[in-house]
């Protein structure tokens, strides 16, 4: 048979492919668009050694030449488990094409919905499927489930001490407004002064979240209770905080933080990692193979600054 694309021993490295490999493996929402922050080069687990200001800076002087130091800053010494994690995939090319055609024909897409090069497409369509599986293992990572996985944001929370815990309810149209409403008033008033000037904190929500309080704010009976949230381009906000619909959270979890207090910690971008996309030899030479690995792993530095609604 006639192959529609030569891709025989194609093998890349992040070094010389940065553009393409990053798209590949963080080609999704949550992490492309800036929802969370991510540490590159990380290859084992190790301590984050974080700084920030602790308290006021300025006291009162009484000009009595009294020293009374007050400490400035706290410190963070979280460690980072890291993970290994593989790709191990194998697809009939006729199996791509087909998949590819009906991307590019379902309604609503447009012409540049995916490249047209069948391998790019390829590593298109992976990066859309893989940066979702990350985006959940952030919030639903739960290593006493699977010890080879990282714990993520709720596994983290739930066990903290320090984190500001509100307990929720199942949320609906009828109450997901004053439940978003209570998340936003228990954000420290630091973070949130930051997080508003840099447009750093948000709310994150289930998708099925983000449909009630859309369906809510459609409600005639809610409109002056809506007035505190917009929507402009898709983008819902509570007073000026953006909510943001992740997977990996239910309909009874929100969480609230500055997205450089949620870290993703990957070595991703480093020189000793490759993913390859080859071809198979014949008689298998209409099937091709990709075969990557990568190290993730997710650390909350400061949990009493990160809010924490569950049910």
């Amino acid at each position: 048979m006639t192959n529609m694309y030569d891709i025989s021993s194609l093998s890349y490295q992040p070094s010389t492919n940065m553009d393409w490999f990053t798209k590949a493996l963080f080609g999704g929402r949550l992490i492309e668009n800036g929802k969370i922050d991510v540490i590159t080069g990380v290859k084992e687990s190790t301590m984050l050694n974080l700084i920030d200001f602790a308290d006021s800076l300025l006291q009162p002087d009484s000009r009595n030449c009294a020293w009374t130091p007050d400490r400035i800053f706290k410190l963070s010494e979280k460690e980072v488990t890291i993970k290994t994690y593989k790709i191990n995939l194998e697809q009939c090319i006729d199996d791509l094409e087909r998949k590819r055609i009906n991307i590019m024909l379902k309604p609503g897409a447009k012409n540049g919905a995916l490249p047209e090069s069948l391998e790019e497409a390829t590593m298109a369509m992976l990066a859309s499927e893989l940066s979702a599986e990350i985006e959940a293992k952030i919030f639903k990572g739960d290593s006493s489930d699977d010890p080879n996985d990282f714990d993520g944001a709720i596994k983290i929370l739930t066990e903290s001490t320090d984190a500001v815990k509100i307990t929720g309810a199942t949320l609906t149209k009828a109450n997901v407004l004053a439940e978003i409403e209570k998340v936003y008033e228990a954000i420290p008033e630091d973070v949130l002064a930051k997080g508003l000037e840099n447009d750093s904190v948000k709310i994150y929500v289930s998708y099925e979240t983000l449909q009630r309080a859309k369906m809510a704010l459609a409600s005639v009976s809610n409109q002056v209770v809506a007035t505190a949230l917009t929507v402009q381009n898709e983008v819902l906000r509570y007073l000026g905080v953006e909510i943001v619909p992740v997977k990996g959270l239910d309909n009874a979890t929100m969480i609230a933080a500055d997205m450089a207090n949620f870290l993703l910690a990957t070595d991703l971008l480093s020189d000793t990692e490759e993913i390859r996309l080859g071809q198979f030899p014949a008689p298998n030479d209409n099937k091709i193979f990709i075969d990557g690995r990568l190290r993730l792993g997710f650390v909350i530095p400061f949990e009493n600054e990160v809010v924490f609604y569950s049910k």
